[in-house]
């Protein structure tokens, strides 16, 4: 059973693909071709990829924590190499083939992280500008910082195709889904180079990566007069932090906070402290609309319990989201200078069984590296001097896998540490 070990994969395979000119398109060849992961990365990954517009995110948190355990059975602890055991074949065709999908998803997403990018929103979030010139699309948009341009990237994988069909498939899909969108303006944002990124999982012994990707020379001249030129990828980023939001809690929320209807200042939050920073933790609960002041305007109350579901966001990347959320005119600015994740944070987290993310989302360690369960407001800078948000905090109204109750912390107004930063204030209760 796969637990602790961290697996190896390496990319075999890489076929470029000269673009049509057009001096919007920029190629770029894959820079990371071997990386090193974990059960709880490769877990985190299939989660961030789950969270499609298209599909019921009830369903798709259900299938994942599905594929979690199918995987944790049919991938070895010991070999070094990434591969599934041949007793991934036995299982029934449906069930086979959703965890296929959902791994080479979660490498695909992985592949491009070690590559430098750092946030992902699912493509169909996203207008394509004029007639779409064709009815296939890529399935994620990625955004690197310092690019004002973004990449596509389109996944495959197989666990049955021989070697040689599945570099068609690859290439079929850089070729259908992914160059016919480059150089166009989607939302914002335009598409400079992309990816067709391919797991093939035949082998029982190592499983590999395939990638085809833009070839081109120079360097993109856009974001000048031209208005249909101009590359912002900011509303990608802002996506990516929507998908993270319904991961933690729920797709209701998630969808309101990609419209800018959700008003994060009148919810409470449990945190948590890890590995010297402070986490909004994932809850799964019953959450109801409690008020609705027009269509731009929702509350959301849980039920009696609420569950820790092991997933967590960066606190000081969710002010500065929350704020962007409830900006009048919708700031995206907010999301320009947003912290850094040096690598022996990233380390640490996979020592305490964890995983952290380059947006700042995580995957929670072990219960013995979690302290200080706190519930919080996050008020918005408008408010001068706003009111902490007293609740009661009943022993039975945390509950987590793997975290005891007795760590759930109490709020004391009177006990109550103000910290002011430019974005937002937030409030903090201990004892």
């Amino acid at each position: 059973m796969w637990k602790a070990k961290e697996k190896q994969l390496s990319v075999e395979q890489i076929n470029g693909h000269v673009a049509k000119r057009n001096r919007l398109i920029v190629g770029r060849a894959p820079e990371n071709t071997e990386m090193l992961f974990t059960a709880a990365e490769l877990y985190g990954a299939m989660a961030q990829c789950s969270s499609r517009a298209k599909m019921d995110q009830h369903a798709a948190r259900a299938q994942v924590q599905m594929c979690r355990h199918l995987i944790a059975r049919h991938v070895d602890d010991k070999n070094d190499r990434f591969a599934l055991l041949d007793t991934a074949r036995t299982l029934k065709d449906y069930v086979g083939k959703a965890m296929t999908g959902l791994v080479g998803d979660g490498i695909a997403y992985l592949q491009m992280v070690r590559d430098g990018y750092r946030w992902v929103d699912h493509f169909e979030n996203h207008a394509v500008h004029g007639k779409p010139p064709t009815t296939r699309s890529p399935d994620y948009v990625f955004s690197r910082t310092g690019d004002l341009f973004v990449a596509l990237a389109e996944s495959k994988a197989t666990k049955g195709a021989s070697r040689a069909a599945f570099t068609k498939t690859v290439r079929d899909g850089y070729h259908g889904q992914v160059e016919p969108y480059l150089g166009r303006k989607i939302g914002t944002w335009i598409a400079s180079h992309g990816y067709a990124v391919g797991s093939w999982m035949k082998s029982v012994k190592k499983a590999e990566i395939f990638i085809d990707h833009t070839v081109s020379s120079g360097s993109s001249s856009g974001n000048g007069e031209d208005p249909s030129e101009n590359s912002d990828p900011r509303s990608v980023r802002f996506g990516s932090y929507c998908g993270v939001l319904t991961l933690l809690f729920g797709p209701d929320i998630g969808e309101a906070a990609r419209d800018r209807r959700w008003r994060p200042s009148e919810q409470t939050f449990t945190t948590v402290d890890w590995l010297d920073r402070t986490w909004i933790v994932g809850e799964d609960a019953e959450w109801e609309t409690l008020v609705v002041t027009g269509e731009e305007h929702l509350i959301f109350k849980s039920g009696a319990l609420r569950f820790v579901n092991g997933m967590a966001l960066d606190m000081e990347v969710a002010r500065r989201v929350f704020a962007l959320i409830e900006s009048s005119e919708g700031d995206l600015d907010l999301m320009g200078e947003l912290p850094e994740f040096p690598a022996d944070l990233i380390e640490a987290a996979k020592r305490s069984g964890g995983a952290i993310f380059p947006d700042g989302f995580a995957v929670l360690g072990r219960e013995e590296d979690l302290s200080h369960f706190s519930r919080i407001s996050v008020k918005p800078p408008a408010q001068a001097a706003p009111a902490l948000v007293e609740i009661e905090l009943p022993a039975d109204a945390l509950v987590a896998e793997g975290i005891r109750l007795m760590e759930a912390r109490l709020p004391s107004s009177s006990n109550a540490d103000v910290v002011e930063e430019n974005q937002a204030r937030l409030f903090l209760t201990h004892e």
